[in-house]
C-alpha cells in the first residue's frame, strides 16, 4: 500500500511502504523498469531455429562405358571334292578286277572320262593317254586329223597319232573321237559325250599335289608333258576360242599348278597333236 503524508514543517515527503514480501516486490519492480527501459510492456518473441541443415552430397555421374564388340570373320571352308568312280558300263567298280572309266563329280554332277594306260601297248585301246589329235568339230570347223594307226605303233608323236583299234576310229581328231565314245556307250551314255570349257578343265587342278599330273588323284592315268616347251606342250583340248582367234583353241596343261600359263592357245591343227578327256553333263 502507497501513502502520501505531510511532513510537520510542511514539506511534502513521499514514503514508500512496501507489504508483503520485499523480494517479490523487489523482483517485480525490477522487471517493470526494465519492460519500461525496452520500450513498454510490448511482448517480444524470439524464435531460434534449432532445425539441423541438411547436406546434399553432389550426385556423382559415371560415364558409360561401350565395349567394343569383336566380330569374328567368318572362313568359308570350300567344299571337298569327291569323286565317284564307275566301271565302262556305268555301274560300281569292283576293286582289283575292273578298271575306273569314269569318275562322277560329287559337286557338279558332271561325268569325267578317266584315260586308260596299258601296260601292252599292244593292248591299249583307243581311250589311251598317249594318244593325240587335232581339234576339229564337223566338216568346216577345224582340222582334221591324221589317219588312225595300229596299237603298238601309235602316240601322240607319230604318224599315226591314235589308234582306232577295235573302234570306228579312223581319224584322229576331237569330232571323230566324240563319236567313237559315244557309239562305245561309254559309262551307259550313247549321247551327250563332249569337250570341256578351259574353266571346267582348269577347276580339275589339283594344288596340293607335289608332282605332276597336278590334277584330283581320281583321274588317274591323266598325262602331263615336261613343262618346258611353252605353246608346244601337249596340253588337253578344250572347247573355248580365245578372243579374236577364230582358228585356235585353248589347251590346258596338267604339267603345272600356277595360275598362268596353264591354258595356251594352239591351233586347231598341224602344229602338235593334243590329249583329249571328254565330259558328260
Amino acid at each position: 500500500m502507497l501513502t502520501t503524508t505531510q511532513s510537520p514543517v510542511g514539506q511534502n515527503q513521499s514514503n514508500l511502504t512496501v507489504f508483503g514480501k520485499s523480494g517479490l516486490y523487489l523482483a517485480v519492480a525490477l522487471s517493470a523498469a526494465l519492460l519500461t527501459a525496452c520500450g513498454g510492456g510490448g511482448s517480444s518473441t524470439t524464435t531460434v531455429d534449432t532445425t539441423t541443415p541438411t547436406t546434399t552430397t553432389p550426385t556423382t555421374t559415371t560415364p558409360t562405358t561401350t565395349t567394343p564388340t569383336t566380330t569374328t570373320p567368318t572362313t568359308t571352308t570350300p567344299t571337298a571334292r569327291t569323286f565317284t568312280s564307275m566301271d565302262a558300263n556305268g555301274g560300281d567298280i569292283t576293286a582289283g578286277i575292273e578298271e575306273v572309266a569314269c569318275v562322277k563329280d560329287s559337286s557338279t554332277g558332271k561325268t569325267w572320262e578317266v584315260k586308260t594306260n596299258a601296260a601292252d601297248v599292244t593292248k591299249s585301246d583307243f581311250r589311251d593317254r598317249d594318244y593325240g589329235y587335232f581339234w576339229q568339230d564337223g566338216a568346216t570347223t577345224g582340222v582334221q586329223g591324221y589317219a588312225a594307226g595300229a596299237a603298238d605303233t601309235s602316240n601322240a608323236t607319230a604318224a599315226t597319232p591314235c589308234s582306232g583299234v577295235g573302234t570306228a576310229l579312223t581319224r584322229c581328231d576331237t569330232g571323230s573321237y566324240i563319236k567313237a565314245v559315244n557309239t562305245a556307250k561309254l559309262c551307259g551314255f550313247t549321247t551327250g559325250w563332249r569337250l570341256p570349257t578351259s574353266d571346267e578343265l582348269i577347276g580339275l587342278v589339283d594344288k596340293t599335289r607335289t608332282a605332276a599330273p597336278y590334277i584330283y588323284p581320281a583321274f588317274i592315268n591323266t598325262s602331263s608333258d615336261a613343262d618346258n616347251g611353252g605353246p608346244f606342250v601337249r596340253s588337253y583340248w578344250s572347247s573355248t576360242q580365245p578372243a579374236g582367234e577364230t582358228n585356235n583353241r585353248l589347251a590346258v596343261s596338267f604339267s603345272n599348278k600356277d595360275d598362268t600359263g596353264r591354258a595356251k592357245s594352239h591351233t586347231m591343227g598341224n602344229m602338235i597333236n593334243d590329249y583329249l578327256m571328254l565330259v558328260h553333263d
